[in-house]
C-alpha cells in the first residue's frame, strides 16, 4: 500500500462532539473550574459506549468497559441491564440486576422495567414478583414503564391474565401501550375473544389509538376465524388513517390469506412490497402442503 494511500483522509471520520468532550474534561476541570457549563465526564462517555455497544449487539465488549468503571451510577448499571436484555441474555441482565441492589444502588422505572423484560425472557415469575415488591418499595406504583413491563411479564410468565389484568386496573392513566400490550397478552395465548374484548374496552373509553394496537386487533380476529369482525376490523384501520402502515396491513393481509381472496386484496392496491408478498406465499404454501397431506 503507498505512502500516499495510509495519509490519505478519505477513510478518516470526524471524532464525535461527545468524545472529544471528554478528552477535554480533566483539562477543563481543573483550568475552568468555575465554569457551570464543563463537558461531559468519562462515565457518562462510557455509559453511552455501552449502549452502543449492546445496540451493535457487541455485548461482551459493553460488559467490559462497564466492569472496567470505577464509578458506576444508577444510568449505567441500568445501560448494562437493558444491553443484556436486548441481546436475549435475561439470566446475564438478573446477575447484574441482583450486583446493583446488593451494591445499594436505588433503582429508577427504567432499571425495574429492564429487569421485568429480563424476568419476562426467563419466563422467572418469581422474580419477576420481586421487582414488583421493589417499585412498590421505592415509590414507582404509578411508573407507566414500570406498570407496562410488570402486566407484559404478568401476561407470559402466569397461567392466566388474572394478574396482568389487576395492574392493568390500577393504572389512573392508561396510554396507548397499556391498551396494547393487554390486547396482545390475551392475544398470544390464544385468547382472540379476551383481546377483542379489551380493544372494544379501549373504543369505548376513546382511548388513544396507534398501528399497533389495530395489528394485534386484526391478529385476534384471525385467532378466532371472524372473517366479519376483521372486515369490520379493516374498515377502522381504514376511517383512522392507518391503511398505509405496513404492520397494520400485512396483519390484515395474513387474515384475508385464511379466506383465500389473496388475489382480491392485491387488486385493490394494497401494494407489492416483498414483506407483504413474504407473507402471502407463505400462507399459500402452507395451505398447499395441508391439502397435499389430506389427499
Amino acid at each position: 500500500m503507498s505512502t500516499k494511500r495510509l495519509l490519505s483522509t478519505a477513510d478518516f471520520h470526524a471524532i464525535p462532539p461527545i468524545i472529544r468532550n471528554s478528552f477535554q474534561w480533566a483539562h477543563n476541570s481543573t483550568t475552568q473550574s468555575n465554569s457551570p457549563f464543563l463537558p461531559k465526564g468519562p462515565s457518562v462517555l462510557a455509559t453511552n459506549l455501552i449502549k452502543s455497544y449492546s445496540e451493535r449487539g457487541l455485548i461482551k465488549e459493553a460488559r467490559t468497559l462497564f466492569d472496567e468503571m470505577p464509578e458506576r451510577d444508577v444510568v449505567a448499571w441500568t445501560a448494562m441491564i437493558a444491553g443484556y436484555t436486548s441481546c436475549n441474555h435475561y439470566s446475564h441482565a438478573w446477575v447484574v440486576f441482583c450486583d446493583m441492589v446488593r451494591n445499594g444502588i436505588e433503582p429508577n422505572d427504567f432499571t425495574l422495567s429492564s429487569a421485568l423484560k429480563g424476568c419476562k425472557g426467563m419466563k422467572a415469575l418469581s422474580y419477576g414478583t420481586l421487582v414488583h415488591g421493589l417499585a412498590i418499595k421505592h415509590g414507582m406504583k404509578e411508573s407507566m414503564y414500570v406498570n407496562n413491563a410488570l402486566m407484559d411479564m404478568y401476561a407470559t410468565c402466569c397461567v392466566s391474565m388474572d394478574e396482568a389484568c389487576m395492574v392493568f386496573q390500577e393504572i389512573h392513566a392508561k396510554n396507548a401501550v397499556s391498551w396494547t400490550t393487554l390486547i396482545t397478552g390475551y392475544t398470544h395465548r390464544g385468547d382472540g375473544y379476551g383481546g377483542l374484548r379489551v380493544f372494544r374496552q379501549m373504543l369505548l373509553e376513546e382511548a388513544e389509538l396507534n398501528p399497533f394496537s389495530f395489528s394485534i386487533a386484526v391478529r385476534a380476529c384471525t385467532s378466532i376465524g371472524s372473517y366479519t369482525l376483521g372486515k369490520l376490523m379493516h374498515a377502522a384501520v381504514i376511517t383512522h388513517g392507518f391503511e398505509t402502515n405496513l404492520p397494520v396491513m400485512n396483519s390484515i393481509l395474513d387474515m384475508y390469506c385464511r379466506k383465500d381472496i389473496r388475489k382480491e386484496l392485491f387488486m385493490r392496491g394494497f401494494g407489492t412490497s416483498l414483506e407483504k408478498f413474504n407473507s402471502a406465499t407463505s400462507e399459500s404454501n402452507r395451505r398447499e402442503k395441508r391439502n397435499e397431506e389430506d389427499t
